[in-house]
């Protein structure tokens, strides 16, 4: 077990990660019920023979009766003997053909749809491990066959008793079959086989819902990591450069969302007109500087003013105070350098805010709201 669900110690606790259950499916362990390849099989065996077999029969029955009847003439030409065993074969696989045909296919396409179509070429490859005789007896006497074993005892046990059922119910009718033509027998063994199949149909129905659950939960276990096990994928996961750049971004995206929704709780915004933006916060109830909580270039600086007069922040033209600021990192306080200009425009901020009082904007800045 442990080989199976990594290299990892410690207990497998954790959900397999995504990149787990990928590579999973990659090495081709996938969740496949056999049991839903058996109901599709039987479904569609049932659907077909329901529709096929009583006229394929009749057919197959016409063919004999015609060797039959000029069985003497027959087997003196030998052209004639050739052409009455081809209409036989030809019958014969009239009679069987579809049910095996569609048996097959519906089988083939089932298991496709459970493997989504996964093709892996490395299956095709002969495995010279598998010819030792003391992993094979392992194989054999494992846990998964033995339960496989039992499932499949149960399962043949209940359908014994629905065709013993079934034939229980078809004894009283047998005295009557001697006077039935061979057409009317075909008839009334098709009713037969279609209600006792679909009697099995139905019971496989439950059965296939249970192993898919089962199936889909015991594949889930054996894929459970460790949480040592999880450190170690994302030791390798963050030494992908592809997998780097795409955790850069995804940061680089987190970090701007949430730099957008700090806008809104901002002090003041200096901008130069077209080309930077930079959100100020200043908290009058702290003692601590006021600090950069959002700023960009070009169309986030756009982005920027615009929720800004969205949510009715006062957005402040100084143009080399904002290319200084925007210089600075995201989130540290502003510079003892930048003190003055900076306290300058919240205090012109604040007066703003205040009803009544008249605030005259500081020079070689401009406004609006």
């Amino acid at each position: 077990m442990a080989e199976e669900n990594g290299s990892g110690g410690g207990e497998k606790t954790q959900d397999p990660t995504e990149k787990r259950l990928q590579k999973a499916r990659e090495d081709g362990n996938i969740a496949q019920s056999k049991e839903l390849l058996i109901l599709v099989a039987l479904g569609t065996f049932l659907l077909v023979f329901a529709l096929t077999i009583p006229n394929a029969a009749r057919q197959f029955i016409r063919e004999m009766n015609g060797i039959f009847l000029h069985f003497d003439f027959v087997g003196q030409d030998p052209a004639a003997l050739y052409g009455f065993t081809l209409h036989a074969l030809t019958a014969g696989l009239h009679l069987i053909g579809p049910l095996m045909g569609t048996g097959a296919c519906a089988i083939l396409i089932g298991g496709l749809l459970q493997t989504g179509f996964l093709f892996r070429p490395q299956s095709l490859q002969p495995d010279i491990s598998r010819l030792s005789p003391l992993k094979g007896l392992k194989r054999i006497v494992s846990v998964n066959n033995l339960i496989e074993l039992l499932k499949t005892i149960a399962k043949f046990a209940v359908f014994g008793v629905i065709l013993y059922k079934v034939a229980l119910q078809t004894v009283d009718l047998a005295p009557q079959t001697e006077r039935w033509t061979p057409y009317q027998l075909i008839d009334a063994m098709k009713s037969w086989f279609v209600y006792a199949g679909f009697m099995v149909l139905a019971i496989q129905c439950v059965i296939t819902g249970l192993d898919e659950v089962w199936t889909r939960y015991h594949r889930f276990a054996k894929l459970r990591m460790s949480l040592q096990d999880i450190k170690d994928e994302m030791k390798q996961t963050e030494g992908d450069p592809q997998i780097k750049a795409r955790l850069r971004q995804l940061r680089q995206s987190r970090s701007r969302r949430q730099m957008m929704k700090a806008v809104k709780e901002a002090t003041v915004i200096v901008v130069n007109p077209t080309h930077y933006a930079v959100a100020i916060l200043y908290d009058q109830n702290s003692n601590t500087a006021p600090h950069i909580v959002a700023k960009g270039m070009d169309d986030l600086a756009f982005r920027i003013r615009d929720i800004a007069r969205k949510a009715r922040i006062p957005v402040i033209s100084n143009p080399p105070l904002a290319r200084s600021l925007h210089s600075l990192p995201l989130d540290s306080e502003i510079p003892e350098e930048f003190w003055k200009p900076v306290a300058t425009i919240i205090a012109y901020v604040m007066r703003l805010k205040t009803p009544g009082a008249r605030a005259q904007l500081p020079t070689e800045t401009s406004s609006s709201l």
